[in-house]
């Protein structure tokens, strides 16, 4: 493989554009395997754990397979070419929790008024479900398994919308924020005994303003929501 050493500040933005650049050249093709994390380190002339944030990139852009005890793979070329900037941006600005609320704030209030809509029967019986999840968690001072229902709930708005893109941006915005906002959130949940009944109160009105059918509600009650978990959160990472 034609590498080069690496010399810039963030080493495995270098690293995954000279393997994307060698895909695009067709020097490495989809079922290619990638030399071992140590290899790549070696020729790279880089740390294992920049190769191994690389490697963890390149997986979340949708390029490689990760196969447990057999190794690294190059992927199809089928992932939305509209998803991986989006996708790169998240993974280089990964603790930038108050841009991800700003991006949130602009997305899921247009999701949630789509939804308002849109959405089937079926798909309100799906947020309602991942609503009582999460009431039944918080009864149970279960405040991880909370947090996975709530945004799952997110995710059936999403859906809802009937717009695969949107659908599509909506879990990578998702599953970005609950890496960097994973520490801070719990947070959220446990810096005041009040929240997790306020942020089941705020779900519980998104919802209704879907079901009534009624953008203008359900994109304000969505907004509502998230100015909230912002504003909790301010108080703990600003």
């Amino acid at each position: 493989m034609d590498l080069t050493p690496i010399k810039t500040k963030r080493l495995y933005e270098e690293i995954v554009e000279q393997i994307k650049q060698l895909i695009a050249d067709g020097k490495l093709k989809p079922g290619d395997k990638l030399l071992a994390e140590r290899d790549l380190a070696d020729r790279f002339q880089v740390s294992r754990a920049s190769v191994r944030e690389a490697i963890r990139t390149l997986e979340m852009l949708g390029i490689i397979d990760i196969r447990p005890g057999e190794g690294t793979f190059v992927r199809g070329t089928e992932t939305d070419d509209i998803i991986r900037p989006l996708a790169m941006f998240l993974a280089v600005e990964r603790n930038s929790l108050l841009d991800m609320f700003e991006m949130r704030r602009i997305f899921e209030t247009a999701t949630a008024s789509l939804a308002a809509q849109r959405a089937t029967f079926e798909e309100l019986d799906q947020i309602e479900s991942m609503l009582a999840n999460m009431r039944e968690r918080l009864n149970l001072q279960d405040s991880e398994k909370g947090e996975e229902f709530d945004a799952a709930f997110h995710y059936a708005v999403a859906e809802a919308t009937h717009n695969s893109l949107l659908t599509k941006l909506f879990k990578t915005v998702s599953e970005e924020f609950a890496k960097a906002n994973s520490v801070a959130r719990r947070q959220l949940y446990h810096d005041n005994v009040q929240n997790p009944q306020r942020i089941i109160d705020q779900h519980s009105e998104i919802l209704a303003a879907i079901r009534s059918g009624s953008s203008q509600a359900a994109s304000e009650a969505m907004l509502a929501h998230l100015n909230f978990a912002e504003g909790e959160l301010r108080k703990w990472i600003v």
